[in-house]
């Protein structure tokens, strides 16, 4: 066998590397362990770059921490297949829509939803949760990967002052007479984590979702500690102008949290206290383009209620000069369609 061959037989078969990146083996410390577990007359200089090649390999048992030295052990590729996969077919499933109290507030990706909607609005944004299952039903596979799961409002002629966020009427004005978009719409796909078996698909389910909008993200609750699939989502954001960024939660840390309708409820002082606690990290910032795609959003309205909604949203938001949220909005219109 040769000295990777070795290297590897010896990685899948002994309990040597960490399983976690914070406790990783710098290479020193995993030369001196499996040193005397190699045959052969190999020089110690041979070693690291064995180690280096192996954790560029995806199917290999080593992975090297992301922006840091050191070595730990990449989870099997079956067993992360199995868990993306059952993740994957549960958000493509028919179930019920979110409820209060329902099955899925406890479920880790409508956490995370919830809790990305409430992160995006302590920096003036404005977040519309998009609901999949409620969509116009259509033959198997019409609409896959055809709806984000947030759409993101930002506008370009908001202040912050001493009553809150506003739109200055003269810059909405000045934008529109220079023919500028007031705001910008992000469609946004959240993943709880990604892995070497899934993070393509994901990624493209995020290009193909967002093809209506004036940008695209991914942002995923756990950080990608691997240095290569690190280097193998810049480069797909990079090509493809999609912003992509982590959060730094740990699945059981995302399973602490309160449920998907607690999170949304709670006061801004009490989401504060969990929001300082985590860090968003930016591996690609993505582009903005000069427009939306009216054709492809003609057929997205035509599909699910969500979307026609926003553009009244937006268009309610334009004329009063004034940023209503979404649910603002929908209880202005309840309260002006009843009756006096």
């Amino acid at each position: 066998m040769t000295l990777r061959e070795q290297i590897r037989h010896i990685l899948e078969t002994r309990n040597i590397l960490p399983d976690h990146p914070d406790h990783a083996l710098s290479g020193t410390e995993l030369l001196e362990r499996i040193r005397p577990m190699v045959v052969g007359s190999y020089t110690e200089t041979s070693f690291p770059p064995t180690f280096s090649i192996l954790a560029k390999d995806p199917t290999s048992p080593i992975a090297r921490r992301e922006g840091r030295f050191g070595y730990y052990r990449l989870p099997a590729v079956q067993q992360a297949t199995k868990i993306e996969d059952d993740a994957v077919q549960s958000a493509e499933s028919d179930v019920a829509p979110l409820q209060e109290g329902g099955a899925r507030n406890d479920q880790l990706e409508e956490k995370f939803r919830a809790f990305f909607i409430r992160y995006a609005t302590l920096d003036n944004r404005f977040p519309v949760h998009i609901e999949h299952v409620i969509a116009q039903r259509q033959r198997a596979g019409v609409n896959k990967w055809k709806f984000p799961d947030v759409v993101v409002l930002d506008w370009m002629a908001g202040e912050s002052g001493d009553s809150g966020f506003f739109l200055d009427s003269a810059v909405l004005d000045v934008r529109r007479g220079l023919g500028e978009q007031p705001f910008l719409l992000t469609s946004v796909e959240l993943k709880v984590d990604l892995s070497f078996s899934t993070f393509r698909e994901f990624f493209f389910q995020c290009v193909s979702n967002s093809k209506w909008a004036h940008s695209a993200a991914l942002v995923v609750a756990c950080p990608v500690s691997d240095a290569l699939l690190s280097k193998e989502l810049r480069r797909l954001g990079t090509s493809y102008g999609v912003a992509i960024s982590t959060f730094d939660f740990s699945r059981d840390e995302l399973a602490s949290l309160p449920s998907a309708d607690e999170l949304m409820k709670m006061t801004e002082e009490e989401f504060e206290k969990i929001a300082e606690q985590r860090k968003d990290n930016t591996l690609t910032a993505g582009t903005v383009r000069p427009g939306l795609d009216w054709d492809h959003l003609q057929d997205l309205k035509t599909q699910s209620t969500a979307f026609s909604e926003i553009f009244g949203w937006i268009a309610r938001c334009l004329r009063d000069s004034k940023p209503y949220t979404m649910r603002n909005y929908q209880e202005l219109t309840r309260i002006e369609g009843r009756p006096g």
